[in-house]
């Protein structure tokens, strides 16, 4: 392998989305690209941090999620309310946050940055749109971004 290629490593990324449609298009278009990584699909972020308690985990603190996908696309009050309880524990600031919004609201769009989202998408129509949205989005945040490690809180 060529010193400036990475090898491919599975990263734990949260979905949170409450179409079960849109988070398998998601979960498809990475395994199409063959990217295995750990998929931690729930319907909202109160969801997840109950499978947190209710697991042998103990703790969120315990818990790597490499990067946050809010797939909430038709409903922008409820991708407005889930970064912003997001944004409300230090232990969530630090993973980056990806909003997918069916259409493009630039107001809207500014106010998600304001909150601390790291990247807003559109959502596209097709799914080879999205299979390429999918793959561009993985490269740059797991090949070209540094994130932090879990214990860097």
């Amino acid at each position: 392998m060529r010193s400036d290629q990475k090898s491919f490593m599975p990263r734990t990324i949260l979905l949170l989305s409450d179409d079960e449609t849109v988070a398998h298009h998601i979960e498809s278009a990475l395994a199409s690209f063959c990217l295995t990584h750990h998929i931690e699909y729930h319907e909202n972020f109160h969801s997840f941090h109950q499978s947190l308690i209710g697991s042998s985990l103990q703790s969120a603190s315990t818990v790597q999620v490499d990067l946050i996908l809010i797939a909430y696309v038709d409903d922008e009050e409820k991708t407005h309310e889930t970064l912003s309880d997001l944004r409300l524990l230090p232990r969530w600031k630090l993973v980056p946050s990806v909003i997918f919004l069916s259409r493009e609201d630039p107001s809207f769009t500014r106010m998600l940055y304001h909150l601390g989202a790291n990247t807003v998408l559109k959502y596209p129509l097709r799914f080879d749109a999205l299979q390429q949205l999918i793959s561009t989005m993985d490269a740059y945040w797991f090949n070209t971004v540094t994130l932090p490690d879990s214990d860097e809180e």
